[in-house]
């Protein structure tokens, strides 16, 4: 079925090459390059090699019975909104959507190239005496002024959190962490601590398109800015904070390795924060969103198969350790 909707796509850029790249004039070939397999897709890089250079895109094309057609039309969606967005915005790191294959189960982009910034924390850990620790800060920065930006161009409004609904989210999560080993003594600093910040704000928050996955390992890491290509799960309504506390969360949850320390999370967490800009009272917002998703990633688990039960188990106790630490550090009471 890929393998079809590969040729289609390939037939397709062909042909209409150069109505895609109007810069360019005659195209003289088309070559797939690559392929990643995931979960429910595939990645295709294909490279069109025009008479005066060459340009890349990316063909994902989803697979299963899950939907090809409806999860590639959506996808698409966001992408179109994302990049409209950009444009209006002045905003670089965006890839430009290349036809329409959602029909096919597929979509189809201009490459974005950068290394994922998860990739820059993990040789800073594994190399602390490589001198890269300016590097990671600036990198870090720039990550922060890319979304605060991507917000800025994606805000619909301004209006109260609903904060009831973000504390009773948690209470569920913190009950269910407490069945898979949490001590209650934890849940009730989170939630002592939940309450406190969400109820002293008093300010409107931005609400906005949300990428809901901007994370180190999604985030493109370039000489010339950040780039991002992640848009399956977008929401064009949303709180703007939710994306910084997710970020945040997946920085923190890298201390769960023994190689990196908690000094390293920190260095990036401050430059993000800084760079985004935050009030306050939201980045007490923010602490207690952090810990939504923490807490969410400990109740989904990691997923491996059902016969490396081991690996599961020893996953929750280091999950379990480290929400543990996080919830008596960072969800300390504010001043």
């Amino acid at each position: 079925m890929a393998d079809n909707v590969l040729d289609q796509i390939v037939g397709n850029l062909r042909s209409s090459g150069s109505i895609y790249f109007p810069g360019h004039s005659e195209l003289k070939a088309v070559r797939v390059v690559g392929h990643t397999p995931k979960p429910d897709h595939y990645i295709y890089e294909i490279v069109l090699d025009f008479a005066e250079g060459s340009e890349r895109v990316n063909a994902k094309i989803y697979r299963g019975k899950t939907g090809p057609r409806e999860l590639a039309t959506r996808e698409f969606q966001h992408l179109v909104f994302a990049h409209d967005a950009a444009q209006e915005g002045k905003l670089e790191g965006i890839p430009r959507p290349i036809g329409d294959f959602a029909d096919q189960g597929a979509v189809v982009s201009t490459k974005v190239n950068g290394l994922p910034l998860q990739s820059i924390i993990m040789k800073v850990a594994l190399l602390p005496a490589s001198g890269n620790n300016n590097l990671l800060q600036v990198a870090a920065k720039r990550a922060g002024e890319w979304l605060q930006r991507f917000h800025k161009a994606t805000t619909r409004t301004l209006a109260p959190m609903d904060g009831a609904e973000v504390l009773a989210e948690m209470e569920k999560l913190c009950v269910r962490a407490q069945k898979d080993g949490l001590p209650e003594e934890s849940t009730a600093v989170i939630l002592s601590n939940a309450k406190s910040a969400l109820g002293r704000l008093k300010k409107n928050v931005r609400f906005s398109a949300v990428l809901n996955e901007f994370i180190p390992l999604n985030v493109l890491v370039a000489e010339n800015g950040i780039g991002f290509c992640e848009f399956a799960g977008l929401s064009q309504d949303g709180y703007a904070l939710s994306d910084v506390a997710r970020f945040l969360a997946a920085v923190e949850a890298l201390e769960k390795y023994p190689f990196c320390n908690r000094g390293l999370p920190a260095l990036v967490q401050d430059a993000f924060v800084e760079a985004y800009g935050l009030s306050a009272q939201e980045q007490a917002v923010v602490a207690t969103l952090k810990m939504k998703v923490l807490l969410q990633m400990f109740a989904q688990g990691r997923t491996v198969k059902a016969s490396a039960v081991r690996k599961k188990v020893m996953w929750a106790n280091v999950m379990k350790r480290f929400i543990q630490q996080a919830a008596e550090r960072s969800m300390a009471p504010a001043a």
